[in-house]
């Protein structure tokens, strides 16, 4: 008996790892043209959502469990509803450079130095830096003496001397530089855990000029009212429009390849559903719960065309929404939707990403359990942080 359960555990081992064989070896999705769909821009900001921003299925029951949830999955409260984000750069990102017009002729000093656009200046003369007025005042107050940068680019830090230049038609040092020293914008929440931390979006915020994943030092979510939208059409995604409420619902700890992630202020209620694990996750019919204007979030019928979790970090998945009633309200997938949460056999198996340029029905999508593993790792260094001081 004995030797028959090793025999049998090894055929189990063998038959497992050329499964993980075949997964790893699958070829990657290509061909389409995409673009992430968060909205992204200082210019929008919110009016106020309402007390239940954060309830949307709660249907007058608090922790209202899904019936069809099991206990093999961890539970977590739906998202589907927008949030703001607010996100202030670990540094300072370089947008733009121009000359400055000095007594000898028009000088790109920043081009002299060395700089690009994405370069993140982290450190003047050894002080950081966080804010735009700290680069110009720097600049300003330097007499004309060469500063030295430091610098971030591609994960690489190093030292710059940058000389400054006196514009004679301001009378004062200048750079040269237009930088960025924060975002904001409107995403969807995809899920929140049970202890009030959260995942979004699915992707990173990308800077809106560089178009590079914007390091935080640190962020803030807000209230978000969504007041309408722009339809899709081929070639041209359309977008959500709303607006950034002053009131602070909660901080975001990370902006990366695969989602914002952060903690709210309060414990969301809402409806319960579990994380599917990648294994259970099939081609055919999901649904997709996100939010076209605000108070009406709903559910809309998808496809989940093909599964790839040997893909990107954040295309795993390719959709196409089937659902009439979405497909005329904005056409299908547009930007702001990113994070919706997906459905499928009663779990929440992943999150919408992309929208495809030529069609708008179709895009792409992030496994929950993706997302679910970032935001555990988050977690896990917060309490560190928490026990170290």
């Amino acid at each position: 008996m004995k030797k028959s359960k090793v025999i049998l555990s090894f055929l189990s081992f063998v038959l497992t790892s050329l499964l993980l064989v075949f997964v790893l070896s699958s070829e990657n999705f290509n061909g389409e043209e995409t673009v992430n769909i968060s909205i992204n821009g200082v210019s929008r900001s919110i009016q106020k959502l309402g007390n239940n921003i954060l309830g949307f299925f709660d249907n007058d029951k608090e922790n209202n469990v899904n019936p069809r949830a099991t206990n093999t999955n961890e539970l977590v409260y739906i998202g589907g509803y927008p949030i703001g984000l607010k996100l202030y750069a670990d540094g300072v990102v370089i947008v733009g450079t121009e000359a400055v017009d000095t007594e000898n002729g028009n000088v790109n000093t920043a081009e002299k130095a060395g700089l690009k656009i994405g370069d993140i200046i982290k450190k003047i003369n050894g002080k950081n830096v966080k804010m735009n007025t700290e680069v110009s005042q720097a600049v300003e107050n330097s007499n004309g003496e060469v500063l030295t940068f430091t610098v971030e680019r591609n994960g690489e830090t190093f030292a710059v001397s940058f000389e400054t230049a006196y514009s004679v038609s301001e009378g004062k040092y200048k750079a040269g530089l237009w930088i960025r020293d924060s975002s904001a914008g409107i995403g969807t929440v995809t899920f929140a855990t049970q202890d009030g931390y959260f995942a979004s979006l699915g992707h990173a915020v990308c800077d809106i000029d560089t178009k590079t994943c914007i390091p935080i030092s640190s962020g803030e979510c807000t209230i978000a009212n969504i007041t309408g939208f722009i339809k899709g059409v081929q070639g041209s995604a359309g977008e959500l429009c709303g607006y950034l409420e002053n009131e602070t619902i909660g901080k975001v700890y990370s902006n990366c390849d695969i989602g914002v992630y952060g903690e709210f202020d309060s414990i969301p209620q809402g409806q319960l559903y579990p994380i599917a694990n990648e294994n259970e996750i099939t081609q055919g019919k999901a649904t997709v719960i996100t939010t076209c204007s605000s108070g009406d979030t709903a559910e809309y019928e998808i496809e989940i065309e093909s599964v790839n979790l040997s893909a990107g970090d954040n295309k795993h998945l390719v959709l196409k929404v089937t659902d009439s009633n979405l497909i005329e309200k904005t056409g299908g997938i547009v930007q702001g939707m990113s994070g919706s949460p997906i459905i499928q056999n009663g779990k929440i198996i992943g999150a919408v990403t992309h929208v495809f340029l030529n069609d708008a029905t179709g895009g792409y999508g992030i496994t929950a359990q993706t997302m679910l593993q970032n935001l555990n790792e988050i977690k896990l260094e917060n309490e560190a942080l928490d026990n170290a001081s």
